[in-house]
């Protein structure tokens, strides 16, 4: 028996500091004016672990967090009165200061917390006293990764919310379901957010997403294009529609995606792998060696590195 619990102590021991490197991350939170957001709560977990505490911004809206692993982090991005926002980040332990990623946030006013213009609106009788504190205490939930926990009280809420916000809460019930992996479920809140508020942009992006990660292209495209010009350039959205494309024999185009993912996302690793297949399927191999070299100064050991690494000594022997 103490056999079994040293080694599981020293499994959890070694879980816990899977997400310890040389890496280090930074960025700025915004408002949507560009106004710098001070004291944002900003979380990040590696595989679902990561540092306890969180990084608060200071007041240029700043944040860093350094000693971490090489990988993939989730980079989650919350303050009261508006709705938490999340990224994917690629970390290269050994990528020069000058390569090292920025996380841009833009959060958006919303009722994803608490002390939104929606709760701040609810009367100050017994219902809407509830209502607001079952949206401070989900939100307190939504930061410690509680999403279920979070979901069911933002529902509590939801009946004594106006229509703006219904919907901002409906978003941040649909986030909580898409880290669940409950993408029917979501897609059924972002449906209600926007009958709630048609032009919900927060909605809209989340909605234009997992239609394209679902493989509903068509679909993701027009709730995209309810969105103001200016807010159209969703990386994550062109990459998927690139191999749609690639996928479809439709190498021009598919390029086009690609370009368009990699000027918003310079250090998107995977997005050069996928250009540097379109390249090659092209005939411009000198660019295709370009962008699998780019690969490996970003990902020298990341998950596409050993196919980038034969894909460049294949075009540098022609």
């Amino acid at each position: 028996m103490a056999i079994v619990l040293v080694g599981s102590f020293v499994a959890s021991m070694l879980q816990a500091q899977a997400w310890v490197g040389r890496g280090r991350l930074s960025g700025a939170v915004e408002d949507p004016e560009g106004n710098a957001v001070e004291r944002a709560s900003v979380r990040l977990t590696l595989d679902g672990v990561g540092p306890e505490e969180e990084v608060l911004t200071n007041k240029q809206g700043r944040w860093a967090r350094a000693g971490l692993a090489g990988g993939n982090w989730e980079v989650f991005v919350s303050k009261a009165g508006y709705i938490p926002t999340q990224h994917t980040v690629r970390v290269n332990e050994y990528a020069a200061a000058s390569e090292r990623p920025f996380v841009k946030t833009a959060l958006e006013p919303g009722g994803g917390a608490a002390t939104d213009g929606s709760a701040a609106a609810l009367d100050d009788g017994e219902a809407g006293q509830v209502a607001r504190e079952s949206l401070e205490r989900g939100n307190d939930l939504l930061r410690t990764g509680d999403f279920e926990g979070a979901i069911a009280l933002f529902n509590e809420a939801l009946p004594s919310l106006g229509d703006g916000g219904k919907a901002a809460v409906l978003v941040a019930i649909a986030q909580a379901q898409v880290q669940l992996d409950q993408d029917e479920e979501a897609l059924s809140s972002l449906q209600k957010a926007l009958g709630h508020a048609p032009t919900n942009a927060a909605a809209l992006k989340l909605m234009s997403r997992r239609l394209t990660a679902l493989g509903r292209g068509e679909e993701a495209q027009q709730y995209l294009q309810r969105l103001p010009e200016d807010q159209r350039a969703d990386p994550e959205v062109f990459l998927r529609e690139g191999l749609e494309l690639y996928n479809e024999n439709d190498i021009a185009g598919a390029l086009a995606k690609f370009d368009s993912v990699i000027k918003s996302e310079p250090e998107w690793a995977e997005a050069y792998y996928f250009r540097g297949l379109a390249f090659m399927a092209a005939g411009e191999n000198a660019a295709a060696l370009a962008d699998f070299r780019r690969l490996l100064e970003l990902e020298p050991e990341g998950e596409r590195a050993e196919e980038a690494k034969q894909f460049a000594e294949y075009l540098e022997s022609l």
